[in-house]
């Protein structure tokens, strides 16, 4: 084989690998590592983060010291209208001043500074709560998008299979009408049947194109097609098998409830700083300053410089009653954000056992289902055999296939529930990672 011959064969190979490597089925592993870079509730939730971060440096900013530089430059002109000094009885002048000051303050005692400080911790600890949060939910969006495609799929698959059947069924209830061995009701039922599952196929055709566009919102783009769930897979139990244990973790770890608890906490603390307007501030106090007048009406000009050293307390006595009115919305506030924290302690009691039960059942609903659809798979070449035989209506054998389509799509949806509900339980109790993720992935085939 000469060179040029084989760096033709050698292309030729590498094109047919890259096509290959194009039409291959996307993963769940793939997805999520574009939708960590393109979801946009995740990025919004890493920038309110970012922002979050920012409250402790500002509230300490309140016991820094601050330091301000002001300057004038004034042209003044003056006329005398009329005086009781005989020397300066009348004339005018003008003359240019000019002033500047630094002032440097340092807080000493700021008591409404001083909770915010500490508030402002509980809202960073909120805040990495809430990344965690936004982090946990993209994994269970992302995985719920994912299986309801595989379902649609699903879906779509068996509605075609079982149009297939169908119009099979219909040809031959023709034929055997045609050969006046067969009856026209049964013609009749393949007829009204084919039009039914066609019917569904349209739904169905819509409902998955649907479930593409949930994935588009996370990732930004179209998948091409997806790899679907292996036929066999391992299906366990919650370890342990105890739905008290599961609902005890969720109360302790909810992400929702550890949000919710820095919220109850920030907004005790906010009353404690709303009060804080009742009471003194002491501050100390630097300023140095120069005034320069270039003249005054009655002599000349000077030059004065000062330094200043002061204690600065201030007592508020009324102000207008807002101080009290902010108190009492930022404990009305408090109230509202416990009742927030029972409702999601109560909604995390119930989706926790909710979901731990869901694995549960899922469990046992998959393996009868893989009963029945071998079950049904035999029930329906006995009908048929029998209709070959004059045995059965042609109405008993459609039956028989939309009962094992549907038990087929029974058998699929128990997988994907199992599935969801495992991963669930696990984003309830705060425990789901990347890794959880993986081992959905390899249950995926291309």
């Amino acid at each position: 084989m000469t060179l040029k011959k084989a760096v033709r064969t050698s292309a030729a190979a590498l094109s047919i690998i890259m096509m290959a490597s194009a039409c291959q089925a996307e993963d769940l592993m793939g997805l999520y590592e574009e939708a960590l870079r393109s979801d946009p509730q995740l990025q919004g939730a890493v920038f309110d983060h970012s922002a979050g971060a920012e409250v402790v440096t500002q509230a300490w900013a309140g016991y820094l010291p601050t330091a301000t530089f002001d300057y004038d430059k004034v042209d003044t002109t003056q006329d005398i209208i009329s005086s009781d000094n005989n020397v300066f009885a009348g004339g005018s002048t003008s003359f240019p001043s000019t002033t500047w000051s630094l002032t440097i303050t340092q807080p000493i005692f700021r008591y409404a500074n001083y909770q915010r400080i500490g508030q402002a911790k509980e809202e960073l600890k909120q805040a990495d709560a809430k990344l965690v949060m936004a982090q946990q939910d993209l994994m269970m969006r992302l995985s719920e998008a994912y299986l309801a495609s595989l379902a649609a799929e699903d879906n779509l698959s068996y509605l075609g299979s079982e149009r297939t059947a169908a119009q099979e069924q219909l040809t031959l209830a023709a034929g055997r009408e045609a050969a006046a061995i067969g009856r026209a009701v049964d013609r009749y039922d393949a007829e009204a049947r084919l039009a039914s599952v066609e019917a569904d196929y349209a739904s169905a055709e819509v409902a998955q194109r649907d479930s593409y566009e949930a994935l588009y919102e996370l990732v930004g783009r179209d998948p091409v097609s997806l790899a679907t769930l292996k036929s066999d897979i391992d299906l366990v139990s919650p370890d342990p098998a105890n739905d008290q244990h599961w609902v005890d973790s969720a109360l302790r770890n909810n992400p929702a409830l550890v949000v919710q608890r820095h919220a109850v906490s920030v907004a005790r603390k906010e009353i404690a700083r709303q009060r804080g307007g009742h009471y003194p501030t002491l501050d100390a106090v630097v300023r140095r300053s120069n005034q320069d007048n270039g003249g005054t009406l009655f002599g000349g000009g000077s030059e004065v410089e000062t330094q200043e050293l002061m204690l600065r307390l201030s007592v508020p006595l009324y102000a207008g009653g807002s101080v009290s009115s902010k108190t009492r919305e930022s404990e009305a506030r408090y109230h509202s954000a416990e009742q927030e924290l029972t409702r999601l302690l109560r909604e995390s009691r119930r989706q926790s056992r909710d979901a731990y039960w869901g694995v549960m059942n899922a469990v046992k609903r998959v393996d009868a289902l893989n009963k029945a659809v071998a079950a049904q798979e035999a029930t329906l070449e006995l009908r048929r055999t029998a209709y070959e035989s004059r045995l059965e209506t042609a109405i008993s054998v459609l039956d028989a296939e939309r009962d094992f389509y549907s038990v087929k799509r029974d058998l699929s949806q128990a997988k994907y529930d199992y599935i969801l509900n495992s991963l669930r339980l696990k984003s309830l109790v705060g425990i789901l990672t990347k890794n959880d993720l993986n081992s959905l992935n390899n249950w995926l085939q291309d």
